[in-house]
């Protein structure tokens, strides 16, 4: 029998160092980042279909069938605009959509619409808070830690998703019909053999589709730059260790990365957000820029010019902020002090206020995302919706929700054994003002308060209504809950009004998002029969045509098919590119000018990960409606600038989700 010869001690030790590299080489991996792929990041990216342009014969026809419900039988209205349709197509209409298709052909790299709608972003002078930002606030702590223990998990878990982002071992993002079936390490291995080149197609076959990814990349160390005019993004990963911490007002720079990139350790990133959460305890910064950030865009831009031209030193502060990871905002606020009688929906008014727009001292708007702890734990991000959508946000959202609750490196026993300490790796930023700017903060101080203490907000969640209902009478919960947020409107004015749903459209390279438009002429005939007659069957038919029918839309929105970002970008080649001096009759129309005055603006997050999402209302007489429905019940959060009407809309809201309950059961 053969045997092998013993190691001699040279050996042994040579093979001892070897195998303590290697074991710790994959230990630190493990720890810096998430489980790798099968696939990688980029697997379907170089496959992924182009956005279509839509057929102008089409987009003529969808946006007069939406036009029509929103003039509530105006028929000399509605007369004009079809004249101004049919003009548009075969006169400027046809002539802006062969340009618009000529160009598209040019640039196959990216989509028609992605240039104008960066544009749309970055050149609106209005303030990015309320105007554009939104919030998403992670589910409750079921660990129940300290919040320096569980910020500490978060961000661990976010550098191990970004690091796994840049490494190209994040699993790609893709949305499975059938999760059981396509959602498991038998698809990827197969799919890890397909050439990236047709990758998406051998998805598809088994009816997964892949998302495009390409936002990803300004999720950290990105920043919105303000400028006159229009705004730019930047992003700077280079040799950047650190994260920025706010309290107070004051600025802290953090590093959380060793020399080599490599994440401190958690118990030591633990110690420093002891100090920062439970010992810091420095007086309010009486001049907090973060003010400025919550301004109209040109004046943050001039002001920004003049604190860098005050010093070299607030150049690099400026630096510092926009190149960070991310910004983590650590609040003071009065939640434990707020009545203990307060119901579930009250308390998450309050919060929800927090977190999309309320104290600005202790933000910087700017940044991809805030990461916000409130002093109970409460946890979420406020996002800026420029560089990105909400696709990406919530992917993030899922997974570092996971990560951080599924392989805690901080629990609550190891927590009570870390010291606070500063580890020698904070240090605090701040910037030289004169007494001009000092100035200066306190009036963007006095804009934003008086902006924001217009905002009122109101959030209802009831077992009314829930998914498992409506699946028994096939009924498509989005429709649902659209139906009931125009219902409630019509309760309290007796007309149909330009509603706004978004619409990702990530199965396309550089997609964005596409409308849909829940007012449709079988929703008017639904919510009209509704104050007419008391016929159940009747009722439950035409619900039953207009949940089809809003089906229909999600469908062609999701596929590019609407007509929204069509005539935005004929209407952007005509103003902007072409800058020719009249705009077509059918952008100066009545309708369309009714059409984009959106009073119900509404957006749902679907996650077990996140508890609660928001914006706020896009013009002053209207309504900002986050909306979620899970199996038993169903919620909205609701804001306006108009305290009487959202009170009086919530009321309504309550009776129409009645209501439906009452005819779906019946």
């Amino acid at each position: 029998m053969l045997t092998k010869s013993p190691l001699t001690f040279g050996q042994s030790q040579r093979f001892a160092i070897v195998l303590h590299r290697r074991l710790s080489s994959e230990s630190n991996r493990d720890y810096n980042y998430l489980k790798a792929s099968i696939l990688s990041t980029d697997h379907f990216q170089y496959s992924l279909p182009r956005l279509p342009i839509p057929k102008l014969e089409l987009t003529c026809e969808r946006y007069l069938s939406a036009v029509k419900p929103i003039l509530n039988d105006d028929n000399k209205a509605f007369e004009q605009t079809r004249q101004y349709v049919d003009d548009f197509r075969s006169g400027d209409g046809k002539r802006l959509d062969d340009q618009l298709r000529k160009k598209n052909t040019a640039n196959r790299n990216t989509s028609y619409i992605s240039k104008p709608w960066f544009e749309m972003y970055l050149k609106s002078r209005l303030p990015v808070i309320l105007n554009f930002n939104f919030f998403l606030v992670f589910a409750e702590d079921k660990q129940h830690l300290k919040p320096a223990a569980r910020l500490t998990n978060y961000i661990i878990s976010s550098v191990r998703f970004m690091n796994s982002l840049r490494a190209n071992t994040l699993d790609p993002e893709v949305y499975h019909l059938n999760p059981k079936k396509s959602n498991t390490d038998q698809f990827r291995k197969i799919l890890r053999y397909v050439p990236k080149r047709i990758s998406f197609y051998g998805a598809v076959l088994q009816k997964a589709y892949p998302l495009d990814m390409s936002q990803y990349n300004r999720l950290f160390n990105s920043t919105r730059i303000p400028k006159i005019d229009c705004d730019v993004l930047e992003t700077n990963a280079q040799d950047v260790r650190h994260i920025i911490v706010i309290k107070r007002g004051h600025y802290y720079k953090v590093n959380i990365l060793d020399k080599n990139g490599q994440l401190l350790p958690a118990e030591q990133i633990a110690a420093m957000m002891k100090y920062l959460c439970e010992d810091l305890n420095e007086e309010e910064n009486k001049h907090p820029l973060g003010y400025f950030t919550a301004d109209k865009r040109d004046r943050w831009g001039k002001i920004r010019e003049q604190v860098e031209t005050l010093s070299q030193h607030n150049k690099q502060v400026f630096k510092e902020i926009d190149s960070s990871i991310m910004v983590i905002c650590l609040d003071e606020d009065d939640l434990s002090k707020l009545d203990k009688n307060l119901t579930k929906e009250q308390r998450a008014t309050y919060i929800s206020g927090k977190y999309l727009c309320y104290n600005a001292s202790n933000r910087w708007y700017d940044k991809s995302f805030n990461m916000i702890m409130l002093s109970d734990g409460t946890l979420g991000l406020h996002c800026e919706h420029s560089w990105g959508d909400g696709v990406a946000l919530l992917r993030f959202c899922n997974d570092i929700d996971q990560d951080a609750n599924k392989h805690l490196k901080i629990n609550s026993s190891n927590y009570q054994s870390i010291q606070s300490s500063t580890q020698d790796q904070i240090n605090k930023l701040e910037f030289q003002l004169d007494d001009t700017l000092k100035h200066e903060v306190q009036t963007s101080k006095q804009n934003y308060d008086d902006f924001v203490s217009k905002l009122n907000i109101i959030t209802y969640q009831r077992e009314v209504l829930g998914k498992n209902l409506l699946k028994k009478s096939a009924l498509s919960p989005d429709a649902i809950m659209q139906i009931g947020i125009q219902m409630a409107y019509y309760k309290m004015r007796q007309r149909f009004v330009s509603t706004y749903e978004a619409c990702s459209t990530a199965v396309y390279k550089h997609g964005r998002t596409e409308t849909i438009r829940p007012v449709t002429d079988e929703t008017k005939a639904f919510i009209e029969a509704l104050t007419k007659s008391s016929d159940k069957q009747l009722l439950k038919d035409l619900l039953k045509k207009a949940s089809e029918k809003h089906q229909q839309l999600i469908k062609e929105a999701a596929t590019g098919q609407g007509f929204d970002r069509h005539l935005f970008a004929l209407k952007y080649l005509q103003q902007t590119e072409n800058q020719e001096p009249k705009l077509h009759p059918i952008y100066t129309d009545k309708s369309y000018q009714l059409m984009n005055h959106t009073i119900l603006s509404t957006s749902t997050v679907a996650s077990k990960h996140i508890e609660a999402g928001g914006f706020g209302p896009v013009v002053n007489d209207g309504f900002g409606i986050g909306y979620l429905i899970d199996d038993e019940q169903c919620g909205l959060l609701v804001t306006s600038y108009m305290q009487k009407e959202l009170n009086e809309y919530m009321q309504a809201a309550m009776e129409s989700y009645k209501d439906l309950a009452n005819i779906i059961k019946a």
